[in-house]
């Protein structure tokens, strides 16, 4: 390295930088910006013609380095920027389920795309450019929403403690949310309904049920639980002699991250529901309550009231798995073969069906918004407008 030739100037403050001459007669500019990994210091030169050349690009950065408070100067990546927002902020408000979706979201909808570029190169174009990506590929608009708003408040985030200058994520637009029709909704016809129940709930001769827990099925159907509140339902909260069941806990599989875990996901218990407005009290019909009494027969006095024989609780998949048995025991068509997600659409196109205003189908699907229950089933609330409209004609 060729030699430099400090000029004779008063001591500088540690951080402040120095400039030098070197042997051809052009300028240096140094500043240490922290350690590396290593613990040795991290330097930063600039070089120029002329002394007062390199004066202003040390002057630059160290303001860049005021407004960025030392981090936007080092070459961090997106993936490393937006990986150490995910475990250092958001894994302290996020539910264990939906960490795990927005890891997925970061892993396959933002990292491909843009995970490789530094933080301080990132654009508004390039993050455009990720969700035009993303609608060329078929991606629903949930999906693309959800990388969408990853990349807005990470970067919001980073802004508030002045890690980061900008938000690549003003200025984007998104593609046009299309909203799915009632068609694309899937829920069981009344003839489905009225051929499945009793498949659910059948018994051989020997008296032994052919799905131990399949009365869940009914209880599900007229309920319009979610089946992680189903799965979560203790008899605690469930009163028998009022018939009624309080929401408190909720069943999810989410991925094991315990040390030498043995398996790649694990079932916990959630002492909250997904929303605010998920903690309710439900009213059984006659129909739940009888579904109900016949579990008690079954699983007896334990903890959850769908269980399995050895009183651990069951997971969503299994539960998908019974229904879709007891749909192939009822010779449904392959098409037709929903899961256990659909009893839930099915309670709610049966409240508008009978009249139920959207506010009374939201309260009771525990929605966080009506909004959120329009969104979905707007066609359905269009329908019921219509036959609404034509019933004025018996005035």
């Amino acid at each position: 390295m060729d030699k430099e030739y400090r000029s004779k100037r008063p001591k500088k403050d540690h951080g402040s930088g120095s400039i030098t001459q070197r042997k051809d007669k052009t300028w240096t500019a140094r500043i240490q910006i922290g350690n590396k990994q290593n613990g040795k210091p991290n330097i930063k030169a600039f070089y120029g013609k002329t002394e007062a050349e390199v004066k202003r690009k040390l002057k630059n950065f160290k303001q860049e380095i005021q407004k960025n408070d030392f981090i936007v100067v080092q070459k961090t990546t997106v993936q490393q920027y937006m990986g150490n927002w995910l475990i250092t902020v958001k894994k302290n408000t996020l539910k264990p389920k939906s960490y795990d979706r927005l890891e997925t979201t970061l892993k396959y909808q933002i990292y491909p795309y843009i995970g490789n570029l530094q933080i301080s190169a990132l654009t508004s174009d390039d993050v455009q450019t990720m969700i035009n990506q993303l609608r060329d590929e078929g991606k629903s608009y949930s999906t693309i929403k959800k990388a969408y708003d990853a990349v807005n408040e990470c970067f919001r985030t980073g802004i508030i403690k002045k890690s980061v200058i900008t938000n690549p994520a003003l200025g984007v637009t998104l593609p046009s949310n299309i909203k799915k029709r009632s068609s694309d909704i899937k829920y069981f016809t009344k003839d489905e309904i009225d051929r499945l129940i009793p498949v659910a709930t059948s018994i051989y001769q020997n008296g032994n049920s052919v799905f131990r827990l399949g009365y869940i099925i009914p209880f599900g159907l007229h309920t319009g639980l979610r089946i992680g509140e189903i799965l979560g339902l203790k008899w605690a909260n469930v009163d028998m002699d009022n018939m009624t069941a309080t929401v408190t806990d909720t069943l999810a599989v989410v991925k094991n991250r315990d040390k030498d875990a043995e398996t790649k996901y694990k079932l916990i218990e959630q002492t909250s529901t997904k929303s605010i407005s998920g903690q309710r009290t439900i009213e059984l019909n006659s129909i739940a309550y009888n579904a109900l009494l016949q579990i008690k027969e079954i699983t007896g006095e334990g903890i959850y009231v769908f269980e399995s024989k050895n009183k651990k609780p069951i997971t969503p998949k299994n539960m998908d798995r019974l229904i879709r048995n007891a749909e192939v025991r009822a010779q449904f068509p392959e098409d037709r073969m929903l899961g256990f997600h659909a009893l839930r659409h099915t309670f709610a196109s049966m409240l508008f069906a009978k009249g139920a205003d959207v506010k009374t189908v939201s309260e009771a699907l525990g929605h966080s918004s009506v909004k959120t229950t329009y969104d979905i089933y707007i066609h359905l609330i269009n329908d019921q407008q219509k036959k609404a409209v034509k019933a004025i004609e018996d005035f």
